[in-house]
């Protein structure tokens, strides 16, 4: 009789479990939008050039500190825009992580849209000049409702994946 009313336990938890696994039903976002997420890390441009150290200079160093090139850590902010159809959707500028500002730039962000055609343009300046950008990407994409569409920057290829 006991292992039976222990069986019957086990049944009754492992039916509620079922049930809450499934009820209520989750919506990542409302029936008629869709997800458009920003995910990268990515280092800017040094702010200035190594420099190649002179026999004169490296000698004047301990030996323990005497490297070739002396090559500043701090990089440059990285900027970065999302449009859809001309309209702006995210713009920001992210500052390198660190003590010295010498690390990655680290971006992680998710834009609710309109299910549907959208034009999607991605672009990031990562050297400090002009305006302009220096890494660039666009492409069509169909917005089925509730999908999440991911934007990376691939560092092998130093270009922007629309997925």
């Amino acid at each position: 009789m006991r292992v039976l009313a222990e069986v019957l336990m086990y049944a009754v938890f492992i039916a509620i479990v079922g049930v809450l696994s499934v009820w209520p039903p989750y919506e990542l976002v409302e029936g008629d939008r869709a997800i458009i997420s920003l995910v990268f890390s990515h280092a800017g441009d040094r702010i200035e050039e190594c420099r190649i150290l002179s026999q004169e200079e490296l000698n004047k160093l301990p030996p323990n500190m005497r490297k070739p090139s002396d090559c500043p850590r701090e990089r440059h902010p990285v900027r970065v825009e999302l449009q859809s159809g001309g309209r702006t959707l995210y713009q920001d500028t992210l500052l390198p992580s660190g003590i010295w500002a010498d690390g990655k730039a680290s971006i992680y962000q998710r834009i609710e849209v309109a299910a549907g055609r959208h034009e999607v343009f991605v672009g990031m300046n990562d050297s400090g000049g002009s305006d302009d950008f220096d890494s660039t990407n666009s492409a069509s994409v169909d917005m089925r409702p509730g999908r999440n569409l991911v934007i990376q920057f691939d560092e092998e290829t130093e270009q922007f994946l629309i997925r």
